[in-house]
């Protein structure tokens, strides 16, 4: 499931033939793999009926979520993004905006040009892990990667060059917080962050 994680960053942040396929057809052929309707069938059925899945979705409309989701949403390389795919029919600051309202965190705005207490947490990717074709969105976001004058390719590059930024947004003190209070939950804060370094090919971490 973590492998998911990096290919909807860079879907967020779908080229096989002699011209390179826009970004907006790029997206679109790397979607179908993801079944996010499933997906977000699943959350909800968890979120509505078990307590663990609740209580760490609870967790994500707080105050201390919000002052780390204000910390993302601020780094003006993000907006930079957010405003090339804006322009490639991609609207990142949309799909950002979705889970903003969906958890009643601070909207993005427009610009103007394992343990016991994971048991339920890992229920519920095991049942999303078998909607998606994982390995499939995978493998073809690697060969958008690997194709010259792919829109995809640019922008995994330009998220890729964020490290910096990336690595300093997971070290503030209100990001901390949060992923200190994720793992208590049993959530694998540091395999996410692992797969993350690995597609975006930062050595470091």
């Amino acid at each position: 499931m973590v492998r998911l994680l990096p290919i909807v960053l860079a879907v967020l942040c779908a080229g096989l033939t002699a011209s390179a396929a826009t970004l907006r057809e790029e997206f679109d052929q790397l979607l179908p793999y993801l079944n996010m309707e499933q997906v977000r069938a699943i959350y909800n059925h968890y979120i509505q009926t078990d307590a663990q899945v609740a209580e760490i979705y609870s967790y994500l409309q707080t105050e201390d979520v919000d002052r780390a989701w204000v910390v993302l949403i601020s780094q003006p390389e993000l907006r930079t993004i957010t405003d090339w795919t804006e322009v490639r029919g991609v609207s990142i600051r949309d799909y950002l905006n979705g889970i903003a309202a969906m958890l009643g965190l601070t909207p993005l705005a427009a610009t103007r040009t394992a343990g016991q207490s994971a048991r339920s947490w890992s229920a519920m990717m095991e049942e999303i892990r078998a909607v998606s074709d994982i390995d499939g969105a995978y493998q073809l976001a690697q060969q958008f990667i690997a194709t010259p004058g792919s829109e995809f390719a640019e922008l995994h590059h330009m998220v890729g060059e964020l490290h910096d930024v990336f690595h300093e947004v997971a070290e503030h003190p209100d990001v901390l917080r949060v992923s200190s209070q994720l793992r208590a939950f049993g959530v694998d804060v540091d395999r996410i962050l692992e797969v993350i370094y690995m597609f975006f090919g930062w050595h470091d971490h």
